[in-house]
């Protein structure tokens, strides 16, 4: 069991809940506005660890127009969850900005710039992989822009991304997203009051479970 993954109680005594997730994926985005504000209600912390979709599937090329087919599935799960959302016209190109989450996780700025990534590319449609558009995020989110260009330029977070792939794999955590609970993943987003059962029944059973 990768050790980095396995569900672990911070020092504020939230349950960590890892999630795998891309920002080329809408209904990731749908799970971000879902999740979010249960963080809080439920007393628990996400765990967002990027995957990058084209590692795993060529069909997800960045630029790629995205069929009616895959139109579809997007709108039904925003219809059924509420949460109001177009689908990209392609497929976007999200490798810099994951390696950026990166950046951003180490310098301790992770939530906001996760949330900035989010809103540029769903709600602003903006090119999460222009280099303009990466700084001002980085801006918005107070993560020194110097310090994400010199990762970028190394390429000194993919071995992390990697990391996050090979853990997903190790729990067949082969959608977007997928939450592990405990030991098994659990893929794809509901509604919230689904989520907020489902969510509410796991941090109730690890609560009661006796500690070692």
């Amino acid at each position: 069991m990768p050790e980095r993954a396995i569900i672990e109680l911070s020092n504020m005594s939230r349950l960590r809940i890892p999630i795998y997730f891309d920002y080329a994926s809408t209904l990731c985005y749908i799970a971000w506005r879902i999740v979010t504000p249960l963080e809080d209600e439920l007393g628990f912390e996400a765990l967002w660890k990027g995957v990058p979709i084209a590692a795993r599937d060529f069909r997800t090329k960045p630029g790629r127009v995205l069929s009616e087919r895959e139109r579809q599935k997007v709108l039904f799960v925003a219809a059924e969850t509420g949460v109001r959302v177009a689908p990209p016209s392609s497929w976007i190109d999200s490798m810099p900005a994951l390696q950026g989450s990166e950046v951003a996780r180490d310098a301790g700025v992770f939530a906001a710039y996760h949330d900035a990534v989010f809103r540029a590319a769903f709600d602003d449609g903006a090119d999460i992989a222009d280099p303009k558009v990466l700084d001002a995020i980085a801006e918005r989110s107070g993560l020194d822009r110097s310090k994400l260009r010199a990762a970028l330029d190394s390429g000194a977070m993919m071995a992390r991304l990697d990391e996050h792939k090979r853990e997903a794999d190790e729990f067949s955590a082969l959608g977007y997203p997928t939450f592990i609970l405990g030991d098994f993943p659990m893929i794809g987003i509901q509604p919230t009051e689904s989520m907020r059962l489902l969510l509410g029944r796991f941090i109730r059973q690890r609560a009661e479970e006796p500690q070692a």
